[in-house]
């Protein structure tokens, strides 16, 4: 088994010297390449193309063993796995992704229903057993505190819920039901529906600071908020043995952020994976781009405004201890100034927040028992 006292990257760093850093230069052009991209909305297929390639330019100048060897720290045993090439492999050999469920599509075209109402949204959650189950369930909770019983879907809408948190939470679990991802860990299911359900409340509260014409819809803020780290689910579902290693690295590396961790042992990001699967998804397009960009404040493509809001909403988020934002990841004036938001107005939004923290964080939890 490997020590209890596990080397970091920047041990690392110190004990290797120039190689490591010669590797870590190329592996992090990435990130420069998809600045320099980042006004032609491409960074998917840019980001994708250039991470495949990596390997081989790896390769050529810098051992194997160096590569792998914070991982064989981690976890001896498990000495099978040659990064950054296996993840490359890996994906080169999925025949498919998970499909999107049908539950979820329904659930989608009846945002588009003018007609939508509280009867056919029930009625599309009722056709799934378990996902009934599940809102009967919270509507009937002490967390609302409801005098009376609850019988049915309906009920726990037009009750206790409401439509909008129904049809939203709706869709985000039955979206990522085909996903079997571990509970805990840095990355598990746990911590990535406190930091969604969080998400999806303070995004909401900014919304609501724009100028009236530069708002949101409800529906672009919830799915935004929900599925930005989508690439983290599917990465634990299709790939369990990287997911693993990457956990663990986090563990071991709490001062270095999980962006640059992934792209350094597996070659690729839960920006790009995520942005996979909701094109294979076929998602709106600003759903897209700011799965593809949220950890890139500088992104100035189609839909950028969005994904300022979402990487606004990450910054802040981690100052409450909540998600995968570190030290290096904050907001400038300019950006507040392209958002037309002040420090004053984002203060009185986290206040919203705290105040009802305790209960989302509560929600979350109910979510992954």
């Amino acid at each position: 088994m490997a020590s209890a006292i596990l080397p970091t990257l920047s041990t690392f760093k110190f004990n290797i010297g120039s190689w490591f850093g010669l590797c870590m230069q190329i592996l992090f052009s990435i990130v420069l390449l998809e600045k320099i991209c980042a006004g032609t909305g491409t960074c998917v297929f840019v980001d994708y193309v250039i991470a495949l390639k990596m390997p081989k330019m790896v390769s050529e100048i810098m051992n194997p063993a160096l590569i792998n060897w914070t991982l064989n720290t981690i976890n001896s045993n498990q000495d099978n796995f040659l990064s950054p090439y296996d993840m490359h492999e890996a994906i080169s050999r999925l025949e498919a992704l998970p499909l999107f469920p049908d539950i979820a599509l329904r659930i989608m075209q009846l945002a588009n229903d003018p007609s939508a109402d509280e009867a056919k949204l029930a009625a599309i959650i009722e056709l799934d057993p378990l996902l009934t189950v599940q809102i009967i369930r919270w509507a009937s909770s002490s967390l609302y505190a409801y005098p009376g019983k609850i019988l049915n879907v309906r009920e726990s809408i037009s009750r206790v819920l409401g439509f909008d948190f129904v049809f939203n939470l709706a869709l985000g679990l039955s979206a990522l039901a085909p996903l079997k991802v571990p509970k805990e860990g840095p990355i598990g299911t746990r911590l990535f529906w406190i930091q969604a359900m969080t998400s999806a409340r303070l995004m909401p509260l900014l919304n609501n600071q724009l100028s009236a014409p530069n708002r949101f819809q409800k529906t672009q803020l919830f799915q935004s908020g929900l599925l930005h780290n989508i690439g983290f689910p599917l990465l634990g579902d299709q790939f369990p043995l990287e997911f693993g290693y990457l956990s663990q690295l986090i563990i071991a590396n709490p001062k270095i952020s999980i962006i640059e961790l992934e792209r350094f042992a597996l070659g690729v990001d839960h920006n790009i994976l995520g942005a996979w699967l909701m094109q294979s998804w076929d998602m709106p397009k600003s759903i897209v781009d700011v799965v593809c960009n949220h950890h890139n404040p500088n992104y100035r493509g189609e839909n950028y405004k969005l994904n300022l809001l979402t990487y606004l909403n990450d910054c802040l988020l981690g100052k409450l201890g909540i998600g995968h934002a570190t030290q290096k990841d904050f907001y400038s004036d300019e950006l507040l100034g392209e958002l037309g938001l002040s420090v004053k107005v984002i203060e009185e939004s986290i206040d919203k927040l705290y105040g009802n923290l305790e209960n989302i964080i509560m929600t979350a939890e109910m979510i992954v028992e």
